[in-house]
């Protein structure tokens, strides 16, 4: 059985576009378990948050780290939706990193989410340097990632959905040769 964990980062998904990236994180798991058959599709939305609700204020930091670092580990793939910055995006990427699984990252332009180019000058040398910030949606290092097997930008939930779809196929016949 093929193990799907969805990572997105939901705190600072701005009010006006929470309700759309809700659906959309739902979407991509819908298609992610329908994409391999059998599959088991895992995320925060469905398999911690709301767990996490009917625990003690004290108790829920530990344990979304917990049962999330799980899950990741766990997983064959992480299909990782990154449209808005997350702290705990970032940790979930880098424990797929270490335990070599393949990340497929999907990133939409909300209008209001890139971050612009910015310049900054360094004391030693007095020199403008320009911020490197790629394209100002996903941070360089998190698209440096060496097990990153797709970074692709979607314009609607049916583009993340086909993205899912397309990359999932591809890493299971990849799998089927490597095996």
């Amino acid at each position: 059985m093929t193990r799907i964990y969805v990572a997105c980062g939901l705190t600072h998904v701005p009010t006006q576009d929470f309700d759309e990236y809700v659906k959309t994180i739902h979407e991509i798991a819908a298609s992610a378990s329908n994409s391999i058959p059998g599959a088991d599709v895992k995320y925060a939305l469905v398999n911690s948050d709301p767990q996490l609700a009917e625990r003690a204020a004290e108790e829920k930091a530990r344990l979304c780290y917990i049962w999330d670092r799980r899950m990741v580990e766990e997983a064959d793939v992480v299909i990782a939706e990154a449209s808005f910055p997350s702290t705990g995006l970032g940790i979930e990427l880098q424990i797929a990193e270490t335990s070599g699984t393949p990340v497929v990252l999907l990133y939409r332009d909300f209008g209001h989410n890139w971050a612009p180019r910015k310049s900054y000058v360094n004391p030693n040398d007095e020199g403008h340097h320009e911020l490197q910030v790629g394209d100002g949606f996903i941070t360089l290092m998190a698209l440096g990632l060496p097990n990153v097997f797709k970074a692709a930008q979607y314009d609607s939930i049916e583009g993340a959905v086909s993205i899912v779809r397309e990359n999932l196929s591809l890493l299971a016949n990849r799998q089927a040769f490597d095996d």
